[in-house]
């Protein structure tokens, strides 16, 4: 969790900052949840433009899950996130052979042609018609520890805001007006996560789920199924 505050007319700080890691505990069988609050000192104050743009944002509708817009903004990826990613996916095999008892010096060339197109982002414009979550068809999940809520408090006003993380980039966001969970209403809006990434603590979990570059693991392993 983190709170942020108003320190002066223009300026946020991060009042209250906690993390949260659960374990089934020392015995392997009893869950447990520890929380840890950390220092805040050490994070510099917010101008409060960069709230306001990202407030903006996450209230404005917008069809920029695109490749003009996403793929600028992504790290090209190195040989050795992409086998490592192949690894994790259980799809080494396709670029090394290993566990094949055939690999030959066609399939070093197809695997060294299928690198490089990673290195691309081949196929990039398909994989995000692909992946692109629709706002009719969302799925809405209240309580759930793999998300993003969001409160802005102003007097007797709460409005609440939700990504949830299993969904590409949490998108898309639903918005509670009055914390009224019976009357959502929901926007596509990538330029909501690179305003909060403006701000947020960069070693966040927020910040690598909110990243677009968090999406480059997803498409090594869309383009790999379809190697």
């Amino acid at each position: 969790m983190i709170e942020f505050s108003k320190a002066s007319d223009r300026q946020f700080e991060i009042s209250r900052y906690f993390t949260t890691t659960s374990s089934a505990g020392d015995d392997g069988k009893t869950y447990r949840k520890d929380t840890t609050e950390l220092d805040t000192d050490i994070y510099p104050r917010i101008d409060i433009d960069k709230i306001q743009i990202w407030l903006t944002q996450l209230n404005t509708n917008k069809e920029n899950f695109t490749v003009s817009f996403i793929k600028p903004k992504l790290a090209t990826p190195t040989r050795k996130e992409i086998l490592s990613a192949a690894k994790r996916n259980d799809q080494i095999w396709k670029l090394t052979g290993e566990g094949e008892d055939y690999f030959d010096r066609d399939d070093k060339a197809e695997a060294r042609k299928a690198i490089k197109e990673m290195k691309k982002y081949a196929g990039l414009d398909s994989f995000l018609i692909f992946k692109r979550p629709t706002i009719e068809y969302d799925m809405v999940v209240i309580d759930s520890y793999n998300g993003l809520r969001i409160l802005t408090i102003q007097s007797t006003d709460t409005t609440e805001y939700r990504c949830q993380f299993y969904e590409p980039l949490g998108q898309p966001i639903t918005r509670y007006a009055k914390r009224n969970y019976m009357a959502g209403s929901s926007v596509f809006n990538l330029e909501a996560n690179t305003a909060a990434l403006a701000f947020l603590p960069k070693n966040s979990m927020t910040s690598e789920v909110l990243s677009l570059d968090n999406i480059k693991e997803q498409y090594i392993k869309w383009y790999l199924d379809r190697f």
